[in-house]
């Protein structure tokens, strides 16, 4: 079994539950016990509410045994890592697609906001590998694909040509890059700010910004704000910046919950656990 595991520290009854790791050809064995893995996944958690006790050994060869390591030390220790550099944000990522194989939901959870977190100083950046990983390693209309859209669109580096090479267009990532971008630019719409000492508040009293309603049948949703005083507006003083903190909506949401799963989502996205353990 791989060491620095804390497999051999905690009690348990009972055999463990086995998984290979990595390459087919040489997998890393962890041990775990039934009782933690059914205390966090309903796929190994009977009906009844006792423990799935699984004989047979289960496979992931997609997953990194650093990345298994590291999630179930948290799992067992209740510590999650503690990451300090941008570059850890494809570190979650692994721990999210990791936590999703095995049904681990509310700890997909506890990660998204972890990354919240992490990415929160603007020079941060989200690296187009990042993305392109999550994509690639993610299906279609995954929670995880909008949630790194998202920080993307607010922490990626400089475009580059490189940046928009085939496989990049061919996973998607413009496309869904660009229909957040239309968000920001109504989250930009709202937020107005004066330069170089131009104090856009004081000299001109404004309301709140504003925006149609959901039921109003317009082509086009357009934000606003409303000068209820004042002079000539000189628009060469007049920027729109982005908040300093990573908004997830038009609302300017500062958490990323909407795109948190649930225990309904498991099963879907489970399936090569599912058939190891249902069907050995």
């Amino acid at each position: 079994m791989s060491r620095n595991f804390p497999y051999a520290a905690y009690l348990g009854i009972g055999v463990p539950t086995t998984f290979l790791v990595g390459s087919t050809t040489n997998p890393t064995r962890f041990d775990v016990h039934h009782s933690l893995l059914s205390k966090v996944s309903p796929l190994f958690t009977k009906p009844n509410g006792f423990s799935r006790i699984i004989l047979s050994n289960i496979s992931l060869t997609n997953i990194e045994p650093a990345t298994f390591r590291t999630l179930f030390t948290w799992l067992y220790e209740r510590k999650p890592p503690e990451y300090a550099s941008d570059t850890n944000l494809l570190d979650l990522m692994k721990l999210w697609v990791l936590a999703g194989e095995l049904g681990i939901w509310r700890t997909q959870n506890t990660v998204m906001r972890l990354g919240m977190a992490l990415m929160q100083p603007a020079y941060f950046v989200c690296r187009i590998e990042t993305v392109r990983w999550v994509y690639e390693n993610t299906p279609v209309k995954s929670s995880l694909r909008d949630y790194i859209i998202t920080i993307f669109c607010q922490r990626g580096p400089p475009i580059a040509p490189s940046t928009f090479s085939p496989d990049n267009e061919r996973l998607g990532i413009f496309r869904d890059a660009a229909e957040f971008m239309r968000k920001l630019n109504l989250v930009r719409a709202g937020n107005p700010r004066g330069l170089d000492g131009y104090d856009l508040y004081e000299q001109f009293p404004m309301q709140h910004t504003w925006s149609p309603s959901e039921n109003e049948l317009a082509p086009v949703r357009v934000r606003g704000c409303l000068v209820t005083g004042g002079e000539d507006i000189d628009w060469s003083k007049i920027e729109y910046p982005l908040p300093s903190f990573l908004v997830w909506g038009t609302e300017w949401e500062d958490l990323p919950d909407m795109h948190f799963v649930s225990e309904e989502n498991v099963r879907s996205v489970a399936g090569n656990v599912l058939k190891q353990i249902e069907f050995p």
